[in-house]
């Protein structure tokens, strides 16, 4: 069990999603940053769908009452194991007893802490993802006991991991373009691939609205089908980018579309922070 002692900014449960309840109307949840998600179970002999805590701007306290390794991934939050510093990506011995504390987070915005075997809460319609509706509760509170899996993960002796090298400072997102790009004009097409844009206050993990507006003529388009990365055009000319807990239908203009790398970089990025589309062109 991993007792909750403090519970950070923002922490919640997260596996691979919820899937095939779309029809339904409920989103797939699951990690903002899906390749620091993957590398947490991955370093940990993990299955590839084992729960974490994703962690948000500034990490919870925990206080295991068993022994266990932990890896820490994303963005570092200067964390530690009883008052000692500990490094990401790398597995980490915890014995009972031990108490692990995440700060705040520097180069970046969420960190993942994965545990051996997993976090073992109930399954909702196939998923632990923790969301408003669906769950219980929609992030980890005060006092909460985590149940965690049986792991028998030893680390390797002698392996060494060569850290991502992704720089979370890097203000090029890659798009595909979007089902209505074709939609907008000439110049509001440049003005879209040409200009920077800031995050707005107006973000959270269904979806990052950004401060600057286009100008544009699109007509309203009938509900239809969106995903995390796709970025909607309003009449207003704001753009919105979906992320994680998106809404599965939409009836505004889809103007681009994420590559999946590029939201990962997004989802490490926060308020005020300026970015740049670019248009994606396959290499040979």
């Amino acid at each position: 069990m991993i007792e909750v002692l403090q519970k950070g900014i923002y922490t919640s449960i997260q596996d691979l999603g919820r899937f095939n309840h779309q029809d339904f109307g409920v989103p797939v949840s699951g990690p903002m940053d899906k390749q620091a998600f993957i590398l947490a179970n991955h370093l940990l002999n993990n299955k590839a769908k084992d729960a974490v805590l994703e962690c948000s701007y500034k990490g919870p306290k925990l206080l295991f009452h068993c022994a266990t390794h932990i890896v820490l991934t994303g963005a570092d939050m200067q964390s530690k194991k009883n008052t000692q510093p500990i490094n990401n990506y790398t597995p980490i011995a915890v014995e009972e007893g031990d108490i692990i504390e995440l700060g705040v987070a520097k180069k970046g915005c969420r960190t993942y802490l994965g545990v051996a075997g997993g976090i073992k809460t109930e399954k909702i319609l196939g998923s632990r993802s923790q969301y408003k509706g669906i769950t219980k509760e929609e992030r980890i509170t005060k006092k909460t006991l985590l149940p965690i899996g049986k792991s028998e993960f030893i680390p390797p002796k002698g392996a060494v991991l060569h850290k991502p090298t992704i720089d979370y400072r890097n203000e090029v997102l890659e798009v595909y373009p979007g089902p209505e790009f074709e939609l907008l004009d000439r110049e509001s097409q440049n003005s879209i691939l040409e200009k920077s844009f800031h995050i707005s206050t107006v973000n959270n993990r269904m979806a990052y609205q950004l401060e600057e507006k286009i100008k544009h003529q699109l007509k309203q388009i009938w509900t239809a089908p969106v995903l995390p990365g796709t970025v909607q055009c309003t009449p207003n000319g704001s753009l919105i980018i979906l992320m994680a807990d998106a809404q599965v239908t939409g009836g505004y203009p889809r103007v681009l579309q994420l590559t999946e790398a590029s939201l990962n970089l997004l989802a490490q990025k926060s308020t005020h922070e300026r970015i740049q589309f670019n248009l994606f062109i396959e290499k040979d």
